[in-house]
């Protein structure tokens, strides 16, 4: 599976569920890729980051770092670098609440309101189709039955299965 997500340009993905730990590699992977998900009980976390992206933790931890530095900079008298430094939290500050807002503009999700429980998983050469869920225990743990697919025929035909399940919902 992650071969599939790493070499593929296009994605089209369907999963009842999904968890934080594919979503994280889904956007990992994201860059220069169009990434299509349907899935009817995806796992909230994972749900957070394909829609709202992953939260910026390292300027976070730079943001509380340079204020600590700014605060003791102020109580040892050394106004001029604590002015610095403050200047310096400002502009993290607004890159943090600027990136907050963004989203993955390449990955559409769809979540219909009714139990869709197929599984497959597609780019342009190769297609996955079988019993597992996209979640770290479907992929690794658990025993499934996948079908690996890489005759473009028999691809292209459940890419158009995918297609009349992803048009199936608004």
């Amino acid at each position: 599976m992650e071969r599939l997500i790493k070499e593929g340009k296009s994605l089209l993905i369907v999963s009842p569920y999904i968890d934080s730990y594919y979503a994280k590699f889904l956007l990992a992977n994201s860059r220069g890729k169009t990434i299509r998900v349907l899935s009817s009980s995806i796992d909230s976390r994972a749900k957070s980051l394909l829609t709202k992206g992953k939260f910026p933790t390292g300027m976070a931890l730079f943001a509380v770092w340079v204020l600590l530095l700014d605060v003791l900079l102020y109580l040892l008298g050394l106004f001029g670098y604590a002015i610095y430094a403050s200047a310096l939290l400002a502009m993290l500050l607004i890159l943090l609440l600027l990136s907050l807002g963004k989203r993955p503009k390449n990955i559409a999700l769809k979540i219909p309101g009714e139990f869709v429980h197929a599984k497959m998983y597609l780019s342009e050469g190769r297609a996955i189709n079988g019993s597992a869920n996209l979640t770290y225990s479907g992929m690794h743990k658990n025993v499934e039955h996948i079908e690996i697919i890489e005759d473009e025929t028999q691809r292209r035909e459940l890419e158009a299965q995918f297609w009349k399940i992803w048009n199936s919902y608004s």
